[in-house]
């Protein structure tokens, strides 16, 4: 399945967090942290849930301390 991919870059100590909210909604995205020390993460975003990540992401913003959310042009981890 092809997927979207999104970078953020929220607080380190809410990845956990982040993830177990992703994961509830079974197969809606999938989260890789990229580097946890700085709060550096992928989401990989299935095309027909994009609109809810990104309002989930925003639902989260300042719980999660988000800094940045952007559509990436490629993905950095595999």
């Amino acid at each position: 399945m092809d997927t979207i991919t999104y970078r953020a870059w929220i607080e380190k100590i809410q990845i956990g967090f982040l993830n177990s909210i992703i994961e509830s909604y079974e197969g809606i995205a999938v989260v890789r942290t990229l580097h946890a020390p700085t709060g550096l993460i992928e989401l990989w975003v299935a095309p027909d849930f994009e609109q809810l990540v990104t309002a989930i992401m925003q639902d989260l913003a300042d719980e999660i301390g988000l800094r940045y959310y952007y559509k990436a042009t490629q993905r950095l981890s595999s």
